[in-house]
């Protein structure tokens, strides 16, 4: 099994990719111009995930909670927050996280390889996946 750092530096060339996707991906609302937006979710994902590198889960928790504000259709955001919730020790937190990831981009595999192995290791019961439950409501 690979540790979470070793998770993180096999997705290092993922964060570049994820920087030029915040400065020039989807319409942000809101008063500040879309690209000011981006911008500054593209310095606070860099700046958590700098953070998560040196082993500082609480710093990037508070960059990457800013960044997943100013850029709220970013799946990789919700991705390194959930590692950063892991790190911290608050794995409900993190499985939101990574569950919110995968709401936002079904086809994000790290978040989805890092949410099943943190329920492998956890005590947390996974939610039924709707494959799982199909089209029983009533439970038969």
């Amino acid at each position: 099994m690979q540790s979470i750092a070793d998770v993180l530096r096999r997705a290092q060339f993922r964060v570049q990719a994820a920087i030029l996707i915040l400065l020039f991906g989807g319409f942000l609302g809101g008063c500040q111009s879309a690209p000011m937006r981006a911008w500054q979710g593209a310095q606070h994902f860099s700046a958590g995930d700098a953070a998560l590198e040196r082993e500082d889960p609480q710093a990037a928790i508070r960059e990457l909670t800013l960044a997943a504000t100013l850029v709220p259709h970013a799946s990789e955001i919700q991705n390194h927050l959930g590692l950063a919730y892991w790190k911290a020790g608050d794995e409900l937190a993190a499985v939101r996280a990574f569950e919110a990831a995968l709401e936002i981009d079904c086809d994000n595999q790290p978040a989805r390889v890092n949410l099943d192995r943190l329920l492998e290791v956890s005590a947390l019961v996974p939610p039924p996946r709707p494959e799982q439950v199909g089209d029983k409501i009533d439970g038969r």
